[in-house]
C-alpha cells in the first residue's frame, strides 16, 4: 500500500491537539450547576426517519435508490445514520446499475473507518463517489451526465451534514417556517464533470420538533413551496408522511423522498420485579441438618470442555474481484483506566468537532469571500457598463439635441419662407380680387347698358306692333263700315236691331271702364281689341278672335322664352359667382384668414335685392315658388319619414310584460345574462365539476372532460362498475371521486386520465346519498341514518368512517349539499349550516319574489353562496358574511336546470339542463 504523508501530518497535529485538550480537561475546575443545565439542553434527540419511495412503473425501479443506513455495531455509532437517495433521469440499459453502484460505494467508504471524524468520513465518501462516476465516464458510460439527482445526509447526535447534486432539494421546517437549506450547494457548472458532482458540504445543529424533507425538484409538479409549508403546518408526524405518500403515489411515476423528525427520547419505564420474600426460619444448630453433607453441584467434566481458537482477523485483505488491497482498522481493546478512556474519547470528540467547525467555518468564509469578490467584480463590471451606457446615452442625447436644434432652425426658416410666400400670395390675391371686382363692376355696367338698350328696342318694337295693329283694325273697321251702310238703307229686322242695341250697350260699358291708371301697353291694346271686337259684326268675330289668340300665344311664348333666358342667365351668373367665391375661399383658407373668408362667404344682399327688383312679376313668382319648393318640401318629406309606424306600435303593445315585471324590481337584478351552450346532450345526469384541468360532466357510464377550448372528450367507466350516481372533486389530490349504484367509489385523475378503484366501506343506499370533499377527507350524507360520515384518505382508498354530525338533525328531505370548511344543506326549502358537526345560525336576505332554494354551491376559496331558483329562472349570489344579496342573474333557460357549479375565476356559472350543459356569464 502507498503511504499518504498528508494523513500522517494530519495525525501528528491531531495527537498534539488531543494532548493539549486532555491537559486542559485534567486542570478543569469542578463542574457547576450551570453545566448540569447545559447537559440538559444538549441532550440527544430521537430521529424518526420515514422513507417515501414511489415507483408506479416497475420498469423504472433500477433508476432510483433510496437508502437509510444505520450503524451496524457499537464502533460505528459515532458516525451516525446515512440517509438520502440517488436518481438517474436517463433510462438506458447502461444507466440501470448506476444508482445501485453508487449506493454501495457510498456506504462502504463512509463506514470503513469508524475512527475517523464524521466530516472526514463524509468527505472521503463523497470523493469516492466522484471517483466512481469518473471511472464510469472513462469506460464510455456518459449518458447519465447532467441527469443525476442525489442527496446525501448524515445524522449524528443532534448534528446534520449534507450535500446535494443535480435537482435534489433539502427543506428544514422549524417554528412554522420552511427553508431550503440546500440552496446553492449543487454544482452550478454549465458543463457537468464527474469529479464535480458533489462539491459542497453544509452542516448544522438540529433542534427539537425540527423536520427535514429530502426530495427532488419533481415535487414542485404537485406542490409549491407555499403549499408544502401549509401542509407541514396542517399535518404532524405520521399524518404528514401519509399525506405525502398518498399525493406522490397518485401523481408521480417515480420519486424518492425522506422525512426526518427530531423529537425528545421518551423514557422507558420498566417495572421492577419484586422477588417473593421467603419467610425466614430460625435455624436450629442442634438439628440433623446442621451436620448433613452439602450435595455437590453438577459441573461439566473437564474432558467435555473444548477450547475454540478463533483466528485473528487480518489487518489487510484483498478484494478478489478488483484486486485492491484494503487496510482495516484495529479493534480497540478495553482500557484498564475507564476514566482516562472517557476523557480521551471526550477530547477526541471535541478535537474532531473543533477541527470540523474550523474547517467548515474556513470553507464557509472562503466561499463567502470568493462570492463577495465575484460580486464586487460583477458590480464593477456592471458599473463600468452602466457608465459606458450613460456616456453613450449622453452623447446620443447631445447629438439628438444638435439635430433637433438644426431641425428647429430649418423649421423656423421654412416657416419664415412660408410666411413670406403666404403674404406675397395674399397680396397677389388682393390685387387679383380688386381686378376681378373692377371687371365685375365693368361687366355689370355693360350688362346694365345692354339691358337698357334691349329694353328700348323692346319698347320700339312694341310701338311698331301697336301701330301696325291699329292700322289693321282701322282697315277692318272700314271694310265692315261699308256693308253696315248698305244695311242701313234697307229695313232692319227685329233680330238685327236687337244685336246692334246690345253691341252699342257693350261699347258704352267698355268706354266707361277706361281709366287713366292703365298705362301698360298690353292693357291698352287689350281694350282696343275689345272695342274692335265689339264693333265688329257677329259673322267676323271668329276670325278676329283667332287672330288675337295667335297673337296672345306668340306673346306668351316670347314672354316664356324671356323668362327662361333670364332664369338661365341668373343661375349661370349665380354659379359663376359661387365658383369664384369658392375658389377665393380655398385660397384664403391656406393663409388661415377666417375673417376674409367669412366676408366672401356671406352673400351680398344688396346685389340680390337689385337683381330681384329687376325681375318681372312672373319671374318673381317663379323665384318665390322655387325657394318655397327648396325649403318647404323637405319639411313635409322629413315629417313623413319621421311619422311612426302603427304596426310597430301594435307589435310592441302585443308583447306580454307580465313575466318580467315581478323580477325587474328585484335587488341587483341583471336580466340580460349571456348564455352559451357548451355540450348539447340530453343524457347528462350527475352535474358539473370544476377540476384543475377544466370542466367535467357526467353521463350514467362515462366522464366528459373539456380541454379548455370548449371541446369535451368522453372517458367511459371500466366494466362491471355500475352507473354513476354522484361525484365530487378532491382538490388537494387532483382527483375526481365517483360514486356508483353498486356502493363503489372510483377515482379518476384528470391529468393522467386513468380510473382507479378505492377501498371504502359504504353503508346505506348510494342512490339517495350526497358526497363532498374537504382537504383529503370524503363526506357522505346518509339520509336514512340522519348522519354525515367522514372517511380519511388511506393507501388504496379510504379508511374507516367516523360520525361527523354531532347534533341530532333530520336529513331525510335533503335536496342539495355543498362544502367549504362548513357543510350547507337544503331541506324543506331552507338552507342549514353545520360547522364541526354542530348547527350554526344562517340568515339570508329575503327578496320581493319568494326564493326557491333548489341548488346551492360554494367552495373554500369563495366568499359567496350561490343559489339556483329554478321556478323563477334566476341565479342568486349571497354573501357568506351577513347573507346579503350581492347580485341576481335572470335567464329563461334556468327553468330547465338540475345542477349548479360556479367558476368565480372565469366569472361563469355552469348549469346542467334537460337539453345539455350551458353556461351563463356573471
Amino acid at each position: 500500500p502507498i503511504v499518504d504523508f498528508s494523513k500522517l501530518r494530519y495525525d501528528m497535529y491531531r495527537h498534539l491537539g488531543i494532548f493539549l485538550i486532555v491537559y486542559d480537561i485534567i486542570n478543569l475546575p469542578m463542574p457547576s450547576k450551570n453545566s448540569v443545565n447545559n447537559k440538559e439542553v444538549l441532550k440527544d434527540l430521537e430521529k424518526k426517519i420515514s422513507p417515501v419511495l414511489v415507483v408506479n412503473n416497475s420498469s423504472l425501479k433500477p433508476y432510483v435508490e433510496l437508502f437509510d443506513y444505520a450503524p451496524e455495531n457499537i464502533y460505528q455509532q459515532p458516525l451516525g445514520s446515512l440517509v438520502g437517495f440517488f436518481e438517474v433521469k436517463e433510462y438506458s440499459d447502461d444507466s440501470a446499475y448506476v444508482v445501485n453502484f453508487l449506493t454501495s460505494v457510498l456506504k462502504k467508504e463512509y463506514y470503513i473507518n469508524p475512527k475517523r471524524p464524521v466530516t472526514e468520513s463524509l468527505d472521503s465518501a463523497l470523493h469516492k463517489v466522484n471517483m466512481a462516476l469518473s471511472e464510469l465516464a472513462k469506460h464510455g458510460n456518459i449518458e447519465w451526465l447532467g441527469k443525476l439527482n442525489a442527496a446525501i445526509c448524515v445524522l449524528e447526535k443532534n448534528n446534520t451534514h449534507f450535500s446535494v447534486a443535480g435537482n435534489a432539494k433539502i427543506f428544514l421546517y422549524r417554528k412554522l417556517g420552511l427553508t431550503e437549506i440546500s440552496e446553492d450547494l449543487a454544482s452550478d457548472s454549465s458543463e457537468p464533470h464527474p469529479l464535480k458532482t458533489f462539491v459542497n458540504v453544509s452542516s448544522g445543529r438540529l433542534e427539537k420538533d425540527d423536520r427535514l424533507l429530502i426530495t427532488s425538484a419533481d415535487i414542485f409538479h404537485i406542490f409549491s413551496t407555499i403549499e408544502l409549508k401549509k401542509n407541514f403546518q396542517r399535518f404532524e408526524g405520521e399524518k404528514f408522511v401519509q399525506f405525502l405518500k398518498t399525493a406522490l403515489s397518485n401523481q408521480m411515476e417515480m420519486i424518492a423522498s425522506v422525512v426526518i423528525e427530531m423529537c425528545e427520547i421518551e423514557p422507558i419505564i420498566t417495572p421492577k420485579n419484586v422477588a417473593d420474600k421467603k419467610p425466614l426460619r430460625t435455624a436450629n444448630v442442634f438439628s440433623e441438618t446442621t451436620f448433613a453433607e452439602i450435595p455437590a453441584k453438577d459441573l461439566p467434566a473437564p474432558e467435555s470442555m473444548t477450547i475454540i481458537n478463533t483466528p485473528e482477523s487480518d489487518i489487510e485483505y484483498t478484494d478478489q474481484k478488483t484486486g485492491h488491497i484494503y487496510v482495516q482498522g484495529e479493534a480497540t481493546e478495553p482500557s484498564e483506566n475507564p476514566k482516562a478512556s472517557l476523557y480521551w474519547d471526550s477530547a477526541k470528540e471535541k478535537l474532531g468537532e473543533g477541527w470540523y467547525l474550523t474547517k467548515n467555518e474556513t470553507r464557509r468564509r472562503f466561499s463567502l469571500y470568493k462570492k463577495q469578490i465575484a460580486k464586487k467584480i460583477e458590480q464593477r463590471r456592471l458599473e463600468k457598463q452602466r457608465q459606458a451606457e450613460l456616456k453613450e446615452e449622453e452623447e446620443t442625447r447631445i447629438r439628438e439635441e444638435i439635430a433637433l436644434h438644426e431641425i428647429e432652425l430649418e423649421k423656423q426658416l421654412a416657416e419664415q419662407q412660408e410666411t413670406e410666400r403666404i403674404l406675397s400670395e395674399k397680396r397677389e390675391l388682393e390685387i387679383r380680387e380688386a381686378e376681378i371686382i373692377e371687371q365685375q363692376k365693368l361687366a355689370e355696367h355693360q350688362q346694365e347698358q345692354e339691358n337698357q338698350r334691349k329694353l328700348a328696342e323692346k319698347q320700339e318694337l312694341a310701338k311698331q306692333r301697336l301701330l301696325a295693329r291699329q292700322s289693321k283694325i282701322t282697315k277692318t273697321t272700314e271694310a265692315v263700315a261699308e256693308p253696315a251702310q248698305e244695311d242701313t238703307q234697307r229695313e232692319l229686322s227685329f233680330q238685327e236691331k236687337l244685336q246692334r242695341a246690345v253691341k252699342e250697350q257693350q261699347r258704352q260699358a267698355v268706354i266707361d271702364l277706361r281709366t287713366p291708371q292703365k298705362t301698360n301697353a298690353s292693357q291698352s291694346q287689350a281694350i282696343e281689341d275689345n272695342e274692335t271686337t265689339l264693333s265688329v259684326p257677329i259673322h267676323l268675330q271668329t276670325e278676329i278672335e283667332e287672330l288675337k289668340k295667335q297673337e296672345r300665344n306668340e306673346a306668351v311664348k316670347t314672354t316664356a322664352n324671356k323668362i327662361v333666358t333670364e332664369v338661365k342667365h341668373f343661375f349661370e351668373s349665380a354659379f359663376e359667382f359661387a365658383k369664384k367665391q369658392t375658389a377665393a375661399f380655398i385660397e384664403k383658407r391656406k393663409v388661415n384668414s377666417m375673417d376674409e373668408n367669412r366676408a366672401h362667404i356671406i352673400p351680398r344682399f344688396s346685389k340680390i335685392k337689385t337683381t330681384y327688383s329687376r325681375f318681372s312679376l312672373k319671374q318673381k313668382l317663379y323665384a318665390v315658388g322655387i325657394l318655397a319648393f327648396i325649403f318647404i318640401v323637405p319639411i313635409f318629406i322629413a315629417r313623413y319619414l319621421d311619422k311612426p309606424k302603427q304596426a310597430t306600435i301594435n307589435e310592441l303593445q302585443a308583447i306580454p310584460t307580465a313575466q318580467t315585471t315581478p323580477l325587474s324590481e328585484e335587488k341587483n337584478m341583471k336580466a340580460s345574462t349571456e348564455k352559451q351552450t357548451l355540450l348539447p346532450r340530453t343524457d347528462l345526469t350527475v352535474g358539473t365539476i370544476i377540476s384543475n384541468v377544466g370542466v367535467a360532466t357526467f353521463t350514467k357510464n362515462s366522464v366528459l372532460i373539456s380541454d379548455g377550448n370548449a371541446q369535451f372528450k368522453e372517458h367511459p367507466l371500466p366494466e362491471n362498475q355500475g352507473s354513476i350516481v354522484n361525484a365530487a372533486f378532491m382538490n388537494d389530490l387532483s382527483l375526481i371521486l365517483i360514486m356508483t349504484d353498486q356502493n363503489k367509489v372510483i377515482s379518476f385523475s384528470p391529468i393522467s386520465l386513468k380510473f382507479a378503484d378505492n377501498n371504502i366501506n359504504l353503508s346505506g343506499k348510494a342512490q339517495g346519498s350526497f358526497i363532498g370533499t374537504y382537504l383529503t377527507y370524503l363526506y357522505v350524507l346518509d339520509s336514512d341514518a340522519n348522519q354525515i360520515y367522514r372517511y380519511p384518505r388511506a393507501d388504496g382508498g379510504f379508511g374507516e368512517k367516523t360520525n361527523w354530525l354531532k347534533a341530532e338533525a333530520s336529513l331525510s328531505e335533503t335536496s342539495s349539499m355543498t362544502i367549504d370548511d362548513s357543510i350547507y344543506l337544503v331541506q324543506n326549502n331552507k338552507v342549514m349550516k353545520f360547522f364541526k358537526g354542530q348547527p350554526q345560525a344562517l340568515k339570508l336576505e329575503d327578496s320581493q319574489t319568494a326564493i326557491n332554494f333548489d341548488q346551492i354551491y360554494t367552495t373554500i376559496d369563495s366568499d359567496s353562496l350561490y343559489v339556483l331558483d329554478i321556478e323563477n329562472a334566476r341565479l342568486i349570489q349571497f354573501a357568506k358574511d351577513g347573507g346579503s344579496i350581492i347580485s341576481q342573474h335572470y335567464n329563461e333557460d334556468l327553468k330547465n336546470g338540475s345542477s349548479l357549479t360556479v367558476d368565480e375565476k372565469n366569472k361563469a356559472a355552469y348549469i346542467t339542463t334537460s337539453e345539455g350543459l350551458i353556461s351563463i356569464s356573471l
